[in-house]
């Protein structure tokens, strides 16, 4: 598949089939991430695959109660508001898979000299925004394009990493280690109608100087 047609086509999809993504497709997917580039080449990252219901049900779990702690603490409006998130959070549980995104945390190299340099806190976040962070978006978007090309769509996630906490320790993460996002993937379901969300026209993204 063209790399072009590919970015033209992809969509976020939420509603999936009962294939299970061969361990020969989860392989090409992650391996797709493994190509990507990241800051000083530090690869500092980690891609777990998960197959199995249980831990999926485990994962959903850690979210629900994440959200169930926030709400305690919210009064009846905001909570209303936040609630709506609750289900939406964790249909992950119903992909046939789900690629857990784990970043290690190490030092960053260039933060440390600004701080040397005697840069404050606001100002070297002004100055040099999250590299590490930045890699794994390149290697999540990578994922999802090779996944696409073997008729593989899903959604990109960040809400369960509300869950940070109890997702960590269903699957025994190291200290240093952070999940960043969640990919639910599988082949849509072909009952469900699907559209691609609204963006933006190129005039209003774009300016040549």
């Amino acid at each position: 598949m063209d790399i072009i047609e590919a970015i033209d086509n992809r969509k976020t999809i939420r509603k999936f089939d009962s294939y299970r993504p061969t361990t020969e497709e989860i392989k090409r997917i992650i391996n797709s991430a493994r190509l990507a580039p990241s800051a000083i080449n530090a690869q500092n990252w980690k891609f777990i695959a998960v197959v199995d219901d249980n831990v999926k049900k485990q994962l959903a779990e850690s979210v629900l109660s994440a959200y169930d702690k926030i709400l305690s603490a919210l009064d009846k409006e905001t909570m209303e508001q936040i609630s709506k998130y609750k289900s939406h959070s964790v249909f992950f549980q119903q992909a046939p898979l789900v690629i857990v995104c784990v970043l290690e945390d190490i030092p960053a190299f260039m933060g440390g000299v600004l701080e040397k340099a005697g840069f404050t806190a606001d100002e070297i976040k002004l100055m040099r925004p999250d590299s590490y962070l930045l890699s794994m978006g390149g290697a999540i978007e990578n994922m999802f394009l090779s996944a696409y090309s073997m008729g593989i769509e899903g959604c990109w996630m960040v809400a369960p990493v509300l869950g940070q906490e109890g997702m960590r320790k269903v699957l025994k993460l190291g200290e240093n280690q952070k999940i960043v996002s969640l990919l639910a993937l599988g082949k849509v379901d072909k009952n469900m109608e699907v559209k691609r969300a609204n963006k933006k026209e190129l005039s209003e993204i774009m300016e040549i100087i």
